[in-house]
């Protein structure tokens, strides 16, 4: 990532970062940096969401805390999933991997060929899949890659050699930039902000700002990385008001799978630097990128891993908390 010298002139002189970034201090990831993370080594290269568990069963997870970007969204029964999308580096395991979701296929349009791993999806889900612009990466396509751990019990102990079958894969795009601005230097004008939490009817995620980043908890247990026990600590945080649809996917339990529409635009609340920043989101299209915007000027993420939530925006009442 560049380093704005001149920002940091100004800044001496008074100056509020947010000005400066709306006057261009800030632009899309430097070259040779991820689109997705403005972290180095992403330019170029493909781009892959894995699709992970997380319900209790499926923590804590291989892996997710070296995604640049990562959604956490909703499913049935008010329970959440993880959408990790993988772009400047590409760990050895991955996972568990579980089955992909309607709302992922919505995010992906943003990209030309995107990688999708994940351990299945119901017949009609499968279909509009194989017919989407993602490469379907799942173990029907890509089996030599996935095998059970059996540290964990059937569904949740499906892992990926994400990094061996990337050494060989050729089908899967490069990254697109998505529209996200990163920029490294402290932001100002926000709300001091130690912790946040979403919660839905059966699951909750959270996060404490410990200096540097933000320390995320799932259920109320600080996530620790399965192979090494390295915190998960995204650098910005993103809380995006989405349209909540009711879809004819579900469960095979009767659990009804919502749409989280990141096609539109509405209410954003960005953490970073331990402050929040209430702003709004746009994605005119299905293949435009998105653009977050603080005071009527786009606000860049810090660089590092990005963490977005998506809310339920038609709810009276957000179940969100802010501290």
């Amino acid at each position: 990532m560049r380093k704005y010298k001149f920002i940091t002139v100004l800044l001496t002189l008074g100056l509020s970062v947010s000005g400066i970034f709306g006057l261009g201090g800030s632009v899309n990831a430097a070259s040779g940096d991820s689109p997705l993370s403005g972290l180095p080594g992403g330019e170029g290269r493909p781009v892959v969401m894995v699709k992970y568990g997380n319900s209790r069963p499926d923590r804590p997870h291989y892996s997710l805390n070296q995604a640049d970007l990562f959604y956490v969204e909703e499913v049935e029964w008010g329970l959440t999933r993880v959408a990790a999308l993988f772009n400047s580096k590409f760990p050895k395991f991955v996972g568990p991997t579980r089955s992909a979701r309607i709302s992922d296929l919505e995010i992906l349009e943003q990209f030309t060929k995107p990688g999708l791993a994940f351990s299945g999806a119901n017949d009609v889900l499968l279909r509009i899949i194989r017919k989407s612009q993602s490469v379907s990466l799942s173990p029907s396509d890509r089996s030599t890659y996935y095998f059970r751990s059996s540290k964990k019990s059937a569904p949740h102990n499906q892992l990926l050699k994400l990094a061996a079958m990337m050494a060989t894969e050729t089908k899967v795009g490069a990254v697109k930039d998505i529209g996200l601005l990163f920029n490294s230097t402290p932001a100002t004008g926000g709300v001091g902000t130690k912790t946040f939490s979403a919660s839905w009817a059966s699951a909750k995620v959270s996060g404490k700002w410990n200096g540097k980043s933000w320390t995320i908890a799932f259920d109320g247990k600080t996530h620790k990385d399965a192979k090494n026990g390295r915190l998960l600590t995204p650098k910005t945080v993103v809380l995006q008001f989405v349209e909540r649809k009711t879809t004819k996917f579900g469960d095979k339990f009767g659990g009804k799978t919502p749409l989280l529409k990141s096609v539109g635009s509405g209410r954003a609340i960005i953490l970073r630097n331990g402050q929040s920043f209430e702003s709004t989101w746009s994605r005119p299209t299905d293949s435009s990128g998105t653009k977050f915007s603080f005071n009527g000027t786009q606000m860049p993420f810090d660089v590092g891993q990005v963490m977005i939530v998506f809310i339920d925006g038609t709810l009276t009442k957000a179940p969100i908390k802010l501290k």
